[in-house]
């Protein structure tokens, strides 16, 4: 049984922040300021594949359950690890300031 709050959770959505763009370079995908701290190396980003796959359906449209499912295609995981690794990049993301939540509304 999932714990509490965990369908609330599945069911959130995020977009990305302005500040920073994706740019693939020999095959790795690098998030990199455009403005604020341009010069500072500490804040241009390497992601991994599946981190990639996920940054890239980051478009606040797509549940996080929908990135969890996309992780679990791609890849031949299953999906406790790719809720697992999903969840903590987006933590990880939501922390470095990167996406912002979006609210639910009311049509």
């Amino acid at each position: 049984m999932a714990p509490a709050g965990a369908n609330a959770v599945f069911a959130a959505r995020f977009a990305k922040k302005g500040e920073f763009v994706s740019r693939s370079i020999a095959g790795e995908t690098l998030l990199v300021p455009v403005r604020g701290r341009v010069g500072d190396l500490d804040c241009i980003y390497s992601l991994s594949e599946v981190a990639s796959l996920i940054w890239n359906r980051i478009d606040g449209q797509a549940t996080v359950q929908q990135l969890v499912e996309g992780v679990c295609t791609e890849f031949d995981v299953s999906p406790e690890t790719a809720q697992s690794d999903t969840l903590q990049f987006i933590a990880q993301l939501q922390h470095a300031g990167l996406i912002e939540p979006q609210l639910e509304t009311e049509d």
